[in-house]
């Protein structure tokens, strides 16, 4: 295995957040204060921002002017302790671009990180609009970033109303990050398993995507021959029992990801895709992070682990570094 480590000449670490891990400035959410009297810390972890839309957006889970839930427990996720998974259909809640982007909190950052956005309108027309007008504000603010970035083109939320991007969309949108990566800022293409192996080379070789990262949550009964829908949810999403105005049954993420998305690694590599794959979903164990590395993955993400299985944080991101940095010796 040859690691792809810098990503357009960027280093963003071994260990990333999903995005929506850290909030959208990287202060985190309420849990995470109890994380840290427990000396779980995310120090070494490359910030992802919450994923951000163009324009504001209110999703399922109301947020306070801080940016923090108003919900003490937000009714639009659903956490099953015993089986570590998860359900989510907090659709993108958020303040939109410009408020992001133009925020001293993400120009005073020195270490490499990544904007994750969406474009969430309803026709193919709107959203390359939408990305458009996120780009120029990206230009506007850039000069003000101390930090190198890269943007996490996500293409796969399953709890927007609109149905995800097809091939030829995506593409255009590549082509639109020319004056992106002429700022040196990277690409990275959030995809998820759902996503067909065809569609995934082809957008490989795109010279404007640097690398994947996958997976986002599954939607909710999609891949039935390899997902047991009728065993986790014997009564249909609970997310759509809870709160009459949530109209997508949701997300999944946690264990249930980890085999699809090592199977998915282990195909992309089997065909020869050759850029930076960033491997998450389902690692809640430091060994899950060997069959990641194995499976040809050149990073992780972790997200539902910091609810699912916290304690074992520190040891997962032990082994990521401990494993890479063999690989990177023996290279």
């Amino acid at each position: 295995i040859i690691m792809k480590k810098l990503i357009n000449g960027i280093d963003f670490g071994t260990v990333w957040a999903m995005s929506g891990f850290f909030n959208f400035y990287g202060q985190g959410w309420p849990y995470h204060k109890i994380l840290k009297i427990f000396g779980i810390n995310f120090k070494s972890v490359t910030f992802v921002s919450k994923t951000v839309t163009l324009l504001p957006r209110e999703g399922n889970m109301p947020l306070k002017k801080n940016l923090m839930p108003v919900e003490l427990i937000p009714k639009s996720i659903y956490l099953n302790f015993l089986h570590k998974y998860a359900l989510n259909a907090v659709s993108l809640s958020g303040p939109g671009a410009g408020e992001i982007i133009s925020s001293v909190k993400l120009h005073q950052k020195v270490k490499p990180f990544q904007l994750s956005f969406m474009s969430v309108a309803d026709s193919e027309k709107e959203r390359l609009n939408e990305f458009d007008g996120f780009i120029k504000i990206l230009l506007r603010e850039y000069p003000n970033y101390q930090a190198k970035i890269g943007i996490q083109l996500n293409v796969t939320c399953p709890n927007t109303e609109h149905n995800n991007p097809e091939i030829k969309e995506i593409l255009k949108m590549l082509d639109m990050c020319d004056p992106l990566i002429k700022k040196g800022i990277a690409i990275i293409l959030k995809i998820n398993v759902e996503m067909s192996l065809k569609n995934i080379l082809i957008f490989g070789e795109h010279k404007n995507c640097h690398g994947i990262c996958t997976s986002n949550t599954v939607n909710f009964g999609n891949l039935p021959e390899k997902i047991d829908w009728g065993k986790l949810f014997p009564n249909g999403s609970p997310l759509l029992k809870r709160n009459l105005n949530i109209r997508k049954p949701g997300g999944l993420s946690g264990a249930p990801l980890l085999p699809l998305v090592i199977g998915q690694i282990k195909e992309l590599r089997k065909a020869g895709f050759r850029k930076h794959i960033n491997g998450g979903g389902g690692i809640l164990h430091k060994n899950d992070v060997n069959k990641i590395i194995e499976a040809g993955a050149d990073s992780i993400s972790i997200g539902s682990v910091a609810f699912l299985n916290p304690f074992a944080i520190p040891g997962i991101i032990k082994r990521t570094s401990k494993l890479i940095s063999n690989i990177d010796k023996s290279n």
